[in-house]
């Protein structure tokens, strides 16, 4: 029997390479059982929880979204065994599926109950995943007629379809909870929420403490720091003039300090920060790796002198050739924290130390 099959077993669903960032915020057990699978662009880690951990999950910032485990994994290498899905989602799972969405994310009550089946798969397979999805909806269909198919619906399974076992998930949360409840920006290479709260998290900001982003673009990171509510000051700004208009109309109801600049060259006096976190060029949309050559030089030298004896910083780049060649050639303190798949693309979180 599957050692983590429970009717307490969640999954979270993150960004490529952000599994164990998620894991910390929701700060489980030593002793909790968990398991991460792999998926192309995102890691689907399953949990054990105890109630209080089940509490915490609406909380959560570096997770795209969480799901509630109706069933063990179920093995599906023919069409045949397409079968065995028929009895997974009846009416007790799925009313108990819809309590918990309520209960721990409250969302809209819908005019009609509606519903919807998607899976991701790890790789193309014999039995292929939309027929995976039309057997389940058919199966709620027979259970609920008077639920309506519908895309985007009030409820939904999602399944996972990783080494031809099926993970059948019902998910609790929904866009809220990735885009916290705004609109998403539509601005090229803007960086999704989920991992500019994991960037804050890595960087820990302490009450008192002024954390500056340089290049803050529509402001996602400073929104971050903002809401882990540490107690510190944030400053940002761009020198796109548009991209700031966005994050000051963002986060119009902040105390933060914006202003449109030069990061090479901040209008900020030396050693006066505390932690800068930053979302680099990764030198492909807004640059190309010889560009950064020249870019990341200005910037660090710049941005160090603003930073206090004992200051640090927090960089997302892809351009790690670039970056790590500046670091080791600088005599740099630094380590790479975790990394993520942004758009295809993996990316290094660095913690750098200026003592």
């Amino acid at each position: 029997m599957d050692k983590l099959a429970s009717c307490n077993e969640f999954a979270l669903l993150t960004f490529a390479g952000l599994a164990e960032v998620g894991l910390q915020e929701l700060a489980v057990r030593k002793d909790s059982a968990y398991q991460v699978e792999r998926l192309p662009n995102y890691d689907f880690v399953r949990c054990v929880l105890v109630p209080e951990d089940i509490s915490r999950l609406p909380t959560l910032r570096t997770v795209e979204d969480v799901f509630w485990l109706i069933s063990n994994p179920q093995q599906v290498t023919i069409k045949r065994d397409l079968e065995k899905l028929d009895n997974l989602v009846c009416s007790h799972v799925l009313l108990k599926g819809l309590e918990l969405k309520n209960r721990l994310f409250r969302p809209k009550k819908p005019k009609q109950p509606t519903f919807n089946c998607f899976v991701k798969q790890d790789y193309d397979r014999p039995v292929h995943r939309k027929e995976i999805a039309n057997r389940v909806s058919t199966a709620i269909s027979a259970t609920f007629p008077k639920w309506k198919n519908s895309d985007p619906a009030a409820i939904e399974i999602w399944g996972f379809y990783i080494d031809q076992q099926l993970h059948l998930g019902f998910r609790l949360s929904d866009n809220r909870m990735r885009y916290r409840a705004q609109k998403p920006v539509s601005r090229r290479a803007a960086l999704r929420p989920t991992i500019a709260a994991a960037l804050i998290r890595t960087a820990s900001p302490h009450h008192g403490e002024r954390v500056l982003d340089p290049m803050c673009g529509t402001g996602t990171i400073l929104s971050e720091g903002v809401a882990l509510n540490t107690g510190a000051t944030f400053v940002g700004g761009d020198s796109d003039r548009q991209a700031v208009k966005l994050a000051k109309q963002s986060l119009n109801r902040t105390n933060i300090s914006l202003q449109q600049w030069d990061a090479t060259r901040l209008p900020v006096d030396s050693a006066t920060i505390d932690c800068i976190v930053c979302n680099l060029p990764f030198g492909q949309q807004f640059s190309t790796q010889k560009d950064n050559q020249d870019l990341y030089p200005m910037l660090i030298d710049n941005w160090m002198v603003r930073l206090k004896a004992k200051g640090r910083m927090v960089l997302l780049t892809a351009d790690s050739t670039t970056l790590e060649y500046l670091l080791q050639k600088q005599n740099l303190n630094w380590q790479v924290a975790w990394k993520v798949k942004v758009l295809g693309v993996w990316a290094n979180a660095y913690q750098i130390f200026k003592n």
